[in-house]
């Protein structure tokens, strides 16, 4: 099958997970991604190494956000090493990176400077609150501008509860996601015109997107929306639950009205269903902390798997907590290769694959991440850089 960035390629020079990661799902979408390091490998490689596959040293969160690129070796900060950099940048199509403005104006990589060498190059910079402005050369990781500074942390647990910290790497992967679908655009904005884009995607502005909805009413009221609470809830269908057996499940009616009767049948109390007390959303806001005590009560009576059926067979919209072990065996997520194998010369293991599906199109890992400065010479022999002229650029330090 065709991959839909054949013939696309990115040359990336960035570290840690959120940049990265839009190179790995771009390489997932059959582009060429050149990951320049500096000497020695990027600071991931160091980070959190195991023991599997095959009972040798192996570095999965490094994996997962360089699957699929090969990798040159330049020391930015040597004599020659920015010079060499652009020259590849020349017949590159995208320029992805998180370097912050200071460094790229300190390298002579601004987006104007790349943009001379290559005028219909895509300049793609993914930073902690973007390239301009009052915190242009503050360092941003995804617990720090995506989930503190876009106000996400101040509207999840429990209310009067010390702050909840985001899963690691949440913020990250959300912004990797968001910084191929503005390269897909520019690169086709840079087809219609014939001139390069520049492209600037921040964590703190992806995050305040994913809770949209919840600024839309700022915007209006200008007031902070509320905690969650689940023993008082506006929507006791909308709410948490536990079982007998001690799991979890969600109940997910944001709409509730035609499915409070669904419920009522689902948990052998029809007769709530007719009741005035409880008959509109209105009334069931009004008394919220009783009936979301009561629907506890119930499901307090059985087990999740007596509850399964029930709640299946009476189209109640719900689902269960689900650990991730059980998550990777979903046949659900298995039917659309959510986890997919990649073959290291040591043993083969699974990786989390791109978010998408695209009947026709090739979408997969198409590999390891390459050793540090593997592709080195392959790739400055194709941009046409002549033996002697590496020679020049090692003997100033360039590779180290």
């Amino acid at each position: 099958m065709p991959a839909p960035l054949s013939g696309i390629t990115v040359i990336e020079a960035a570290n840690y997970v959120a940049a990265p990661s839009a190179g790995a799902l771009m390489a997932d979408l059959g582009a060429t991604v050149i990951k320049i390091e500096p000497p020695g490998g990027e600071v991931m490689r160091g980070v959190i190494p195991t023991g599997t596959p095959g009972n040798m040293p192996f570095n999965f969160l490094f994996e997962l956000e360089n699957r699929g690129k090969k990798s040159v070796t330049i020391a930015l900060d040597s004599e020659g090493g920015p010079e060499l950099l652009l020259r590849l940048l020349e017949t590159a199509d995208v320029f992805l990176t998180n370097l912050m403005m200071p460094r790229l104006q300190r390298f002579g990589l601004t987006p104007e400077s790349c943009l001379a060498r290559n005028p219909r190059l895509v300049f793609v910079a993914v930073t902690g609150y973007g390239l301009e402005g009052p915190d242009a050369t503050r360092p941003g990781f995804d617990f720090s501008a995506f989930w503190t500074r876009s106000g996400i942390m101040s509207l999840v647990g429990h209310p009067g509860a010390p702050p909840v910290l985001s899963r690691i790497a949440q913020g990250d992967h959300t912004t990797g996601i968001n910084a191929v679908a503005a390269t897909l655009a520019a690169l086709r904005l840079r087809d219609l015109t014939g001139e390069g884009q520049v492209v600037d995607i921040s964590l703190q502005q992806t995050g305040v997107y994913t809770i949209a909805t919840d600024f839309s009413r700022t915007l209006v009221d200008g007031a902070q929306p509320k905690t969650f609470d689940r023993t008082a809830p506006d929507n006791p269908l909308f709410n948490t639950y536990p079982t007998r057996d001690g799991q979890w499940l969600l109940l997910v009616h944001m709409t509730p009205d035609p499915y409070w009767p669904k419920l009522c049948a689902a948990l052998g109390c029809d007769a709530m269903a007719r009741d005035p007390a409880y008959l509109t959303m209105a009334a069931r806001r009004a008394r919220g902390a009783e009936l979301s005590a009561f629907i506890e009560a119930e499901f307090l009576k059985q087990d999740l798997e007596y509850w399964r059926p029930l709640l299946d067979a009476n189209g109640v919209i719900w689902a269960p907590l689900t650990e991730l072990p059980d998550v990777v065996n979903d046949p659900a997520l298995r039917l659309r290769d959510a986890f997919q194998p990649l073959t290291l010369p040591n043993g083969t293991y699974e990786t989390v694959g791109a978010p998408w599906v695209i009947r026709g199109a090739g979408i997969s890992a198409r590999g390891p991440a390459s050793a540090a400065g593997a592709d080195t010479a392959d790739i400055l022999a194709n941009a046409g850089v002549s033996e002697d002229e590496v020679a020049e650029y090692a003997a100033r330090g360039v590779f180290g």
